[in-house]
């Protein structure tokens, strides 16, 4: 079958969403290296590179609802969606967490903070939140965060299988709303609730209701949907006085989900409501391929920025401006995080797709249905 051009166009998309996460931890790097060697580091505050989580939490609940449609009140809908689910998240983030510990044990000072307990540990491995240090809710590996907010979402979203597509999805929308609620409400204490209750939540819940105006025949003219992705990607621009983040003044005046999350929604329905082509350009089949491979660019490249900062150090030392830096390792961990998925995350999801059906029904092309985060 061939691929359709509004697939295309999201994974164009999840290969942006994914770069600009990556970018935004190189640019932190910087700050490192700055201390060291003397150059001023590089400051892109102006920016929230971290809006490439927004896009992706959008993409994925837009692609859960899109990949199944045909679950929806189907007997044991759920069983066959979480299977699909932990068989391709699992393996290469177990995989990186234990590379990760392992490293620990080898070499703890190549660390920022310490890995914590076993509960923690183990917390990590099941994607329950869990404090990694006193106020930050992250598991061993960091980034894991979106992939623990990702799963609490695919419990829910397995949940809503259980009744037709309409009433699954308004079931779903209630307790999403209510969770969000609860956040912004009573700011709850207790680390789980205070975890799944942060109102980006939501942002699964905008690309649900996205994916079913999709699937009932919703398009936007090209201009149309030019303009409000450009409209998206300004919002990622952060606002003095107004996000409330370190080096301006004033709190934040709107909810995650609102100030971040419905300019991710702009992005993603330019991206999904583009009118289809027969045609693709090579650098768009490029940046598909990229997309393909945003899951080990979202979770592999802080363990190639490390290294490559330290190489940097010996290397090149104060010989060349950090924003230098930042471009090269961009795209450094860009190449290696591709080769992990060619040479790792690839050929573990083939050998466990394998081992579910017979040979004979095997595909010739294993599609890749990435969770949409990093």
């Amino acid at each position: 079958m061939a691929i359709s051009k509004h697939n295309l166009n999201i994974q164009v998309l999840r290969a942006v969403a994914a770069f600009l996460v990556v970018v935004g931890h190189s640019v932190h790097e910087t700050e490192a290296i700055s201390a060291l060697v003397g150059r001023p580091a590089v400051d892109l505050s102006f920016v929230n590179w971290g809006f490439g989580v927004d896009i992706f939490f959008v993409i994925s609940g837009f692609i859960m609802v899109y990949t199944s449609v045909d679950l929806f009140g189907r007997p044991g809908a759920w069983r066959i969606f979480l299977a699909r689910r932990l068989t391709r998240i699992v393996p290469l983030y177990w995989l990186l967490t234990t590379a990760l510990l392992i490293g620990a044990l080898l070499a703890p000072r190549l660390l920022n903070v310490p890995i914590g307990d076993w509960q923690h540990v183990l917390a990590s491995y099941l994607f329950i939140p869990s404090f990694r240090i006193p106020g930050e809710i992250r598991p061993v590996m960091a980034l894991g965060w979106t992939l623990n907010m990702e799963m609490f979402f695919y419990v829910l979203f397995a949940g809503a299988l259980a009744l037709p597509l309409r009433k699954g999805i308004a079931a779903l929308a209630l307790v999403l709303v209510a969770l969000a609620i609860v956040g912004m409400v009573f700011r709850p204490e207790q680390v789980q609730l205070a975890f799944w209750t942060q109102s980006i939540i939501l942002e699964f819940l905008f690309g649900c209701l996205l994916a079913v105006a999709y699937l009932n025949g919703a398009r936007l003219a090209a201009p149309v949907a030019i303009a409000l992705g450009a409209l998206g990607f300004a919002g990622m621009l952060r606002i003095p006085g107004f996000d409330g983040i370190p080096g301006f003044d004033g709190q934040a005046v709107l909810p995650d989900a609102l100030r971040w999350g419905l300019p991710a929604l702009l992005i993603v329905a330019a991206a999904a409501l583009l009118p289809s082509e027969s045609t693709s350009s090579r650098m768009t089949m490029g940046l598909v391929a990229l997309g393909d491979a945003s899951y080990s660019l979202y979770l592999a490249h802080p363990f190639i920025l490390r290294p490559f900062r330290n190489l940097w150090i010996s290397l090149v030392g104060d010989a060349a401006p950090l924003a230098a830096y930042v471009a090269v390792a961009a795209l450094v961990a860009t190449f290696g995080s591709v080769l992990v998925y060619r040479w790792v995350e690839r050929p573990l999801l083939r050998r466990l797709q394998a081992r579910k059906r017979p040979p004979s029904a095997l595909p010739r092309h294993v599609p890749n249905q990435a969770p949409a985060l990093p």
